[in-house]
């Protein structure tokens, strides 16, 4: 995930920026002293999740997060500061944590993985037009990195052995969701279910060929060129969206 951090203490600052990098799993884009400079460096931006300082010189955080909960897409806030009194005021602001000085790096692992959290419920959320947003949020097992993957970029979800496989155009990724949770997230009219384990993106089809009565394989654009069967109804389907208007 992209963040920007906005710290007046310089070692708090260097800090946080090498133990969120540390983690593999943030990518910090831009640093700020200040809540004027943060607002912009957030505006121009756009980043996942900002962490605020709350005691900032010339303001505070808690009036930054406000600010920033305006924007078009606003960042997730995590507040950093060495004053508890401040909790209750931060959630006010939908802060999605709350990390005490001196900080502890499995404190900010920890607040790493509540925020993988919420950009993943994100992925489900619908638009201001009513839309899916229409991405699936899955970890890389080779780096454990959280990965939002655009549904342009989905060839099939399938399930095998108890998991659910989203197949992008380059390869496959494992996740533990369910596969209607993920189906979901996606647009129903380039989305179909064909068979109880598996759902197409009717724009990555490259061939149906025809298995027997009612039952037919669908071969996929993706790199592998991946196959799924249809079942019985969901021929009867795939045929209903295919058949030239």
């Amino acid at each position: 995930m992209r963040a920007v951090i906005v710290e007046d203490e310089p070692l708090a600052l260097r800090y946080l920026g090498s133990t969120l990098e540390g983690t593999g799993r943030v990518r910090v884009v831009g640093e700020a002293g200040d809540g004027a400079s943060g607002l912009k460096l957030c505006r121009e931006l756009a980043p996942d999740v900002a962490f605020l300082d709350i005691e900032l010189g010339g303001s505070d955080g808690l009036t930054l997060a406000s600010r920033l909960l305006a924007l078009p897409c606003p960042p997730l806030v995590v507040f950093v500061t060495g004053y508890s009194g401040h909790a209750v005021d931060a959630f006010r602001v939908e802060a999605v944590d709350y990390v005490l000085k001196p900080f502890d790096a499995d404190q900010i692992l920890e607040s790493v993985r509540r925020l993988e959290q919420r950009l993943a419920e994100r992925g489900g959320l619908q638009d201001d037009a009513g839309e899916p947003a229409g991405r699936v949020a899955v970890r890389d097992p080779s780096d454990g990195v959280l990965r939002l993957i655009p549904g342009s970029e989905i060839a099939a979800l399938v399930r095998r052995k108890r998991r659910t496989w989203v197949v992008t155009m380059l390869g496959s990724h494992p996740t533990h969701e369910p596969l209607a949770s993920v189906k979901g997230r996606l647009d129903e009219k380039t989305f179909l279910q064909i068979s109880r384990d598996a759902v197409v993106n009717l724009e990555h089809i490259a061939e149906v060929r025809r298995l027997g009565d009612r039952h037919y394989e669908v071969v996929l654009r993706d790199a592998a060129r991946t196959t799924v069967e249809t079942s019985r109804s969901g021929a009867s389907l795939l045929g209903e969206r295919l058949r030239p208007s």
